[in-house]
């Protein structure tokens, strides 16, 4: 236990803590990546994953005790694009990748030989940084997403009570949603160290939807890049209950073409069955289509292409055999029943007839 620097009238001062043991980490939910795969991975402390670091764009505070003309206001740094802070008397101090409280150490040490009494200081985040992440894999829109933060933020040390760091979902929500072969049960997130490791968090997102659990949607930190893997065939019940969550898409787009009131492009809700669809393109037109079967016509991910005959029953509710859960970019095919096919046959039949007779009927020809 490191000794407090020192009480201030405003509160507390900045205070080293123990390292909480090694014991308390949970193996499954992060794990250090070393550059070198021959060195062995480093304890991970818990509180690891709530440590928010310094860099560009960060803009803090350093209050002096005693020394106002260097404090509050007078006291407030942008850290600049090398990672530094221009503070008088003291000139530039390299801040970049140092926690609030590792900053407050620096200064202090600085700042000791120059003043009569022993500096005594806090430290405190007023404007947290934006945010850059890389998202990739099973997304929408895979690429990189930059969060800002709109006004002023308190923080000390690795505690905030004003900065919102992004969420995991949030990140995936930018880049479109997850797709339907999504694996939200085993998303990696990769933060880079310090000390040039790599710490892997991971989160499982299904039991975020199940059952409500905060801890995996995960604040997520400048310079973090999330992965979302694939899973072959998901389940369809699983489909279903991704497609619901707010990070999925909230709408696809599908064709409906053939015998319906509005054949074309269809847009609706990620989780729409084969019905769902049909309804959304005005339903079947009557007398003409086939209601008993449609075709649905899907593109795979390996690019084959499949197409199935499936019976029709506008009042089932989905599954796999008559009304299937769609998926991005299916096609739907209604079909002319027998006797809208035979009457556009003989009208095509026809045509040149009554064309002809209509032509001698206007020369005075006709009968």
């Amino acid at each position: 236990m490191l000794i407090p620097l020192a009480f201030y009238p405003w509160g507390l001062s900045l205070q080293a803590e123990e390292t909480p043991a090694t014991s308390e980490v949970k193996p499954s939910t992060w794990q250090f990546m070393p550059v070198d795969p021959a060195v062995s991975p480093a304890p991970v402390a818990s509180y690891l994953d709530e440590t928010y670091t310094l860099g560009a764009g960060d803009v803090i505070r350093v209050d002096i005790f005693n020394v106002p003309e260097y404090s509050a206001d007078k006291g407030t740094y942008p850290v600049r694009v090398d990672g530094t802070i221009g503070v008088p008397l003291v000139g530039a101090v390299d801040l970049q990748g140092m926690t609030v409280e590792d900053a407050a150490q620096v200064l202090t040490a600085r700042y000791a030989p120059l003043l009569t009494r022993p500096p005594r200081l806090t430290v405190t985040l007023v404007r947290a940084r934006p945010v850059r992440i890389a998202v990739a894999g099973e997304v929408k829109r895979p690429g990189t997403y930059v969060v800002d933060f709109a006004g002023q933020t308190t923080a000390t040390r690795d505690s905030f009570s004003g900065v919102q760091l992004p969420t995991l979902t949030e990140a995936i929500q930018a880049s479109g949603g997850v797709t339907y072969q999504a694996n939200v049960r085993d998303i990696e997130v990769i933060r880079p160290q310090r000390s040039g490791q790599h710490l892997v968090l991971r989160a499982n997102l299904w039991d975020l939807i199940q059952r409500g659990d905060l801890d995996q949607d995960l604040r997520l930190r400048d310079g973090d890049r999330v992965i979302v893997p694939i899973v072959t065939n998901p389940p369809e019940s699983d489909s279903v209950q991704v497609a619901r969550a707010n990070f999925s898409p909230e709408s696809m787009n599908v064709q409906v073409v053939g015998e319906v009131a509005g054949a074309g492009n269809v847009e609706v809700p990620a989780n729409a069955s084969l019905n769902q669809a049909i309804l959304a393109a005005g339903g079947f037109k009557d007398p003409r289509a086939q209601t008993s079967s449609v075709d649905l016509v899907r593109l795979n991910p390996n690019g084959t292409v499949e197409r199935r005959t499936l019976e029709v029953n506008l009042a089932d509710s989905p599954n796999e055999e008559t009304n299937p859960i769609l998926r991005p970019d299916d096609v739907v095919m209604v079909a002319r029943n027998n006797i809208a096919a035979t009457s556009d046959f003989l009208t095509l039949l026809l045509s040149p007839i009554t064309s002809v007779t209509t032509i001698l009927r206007i020369l005075g020809l006709g009968l």
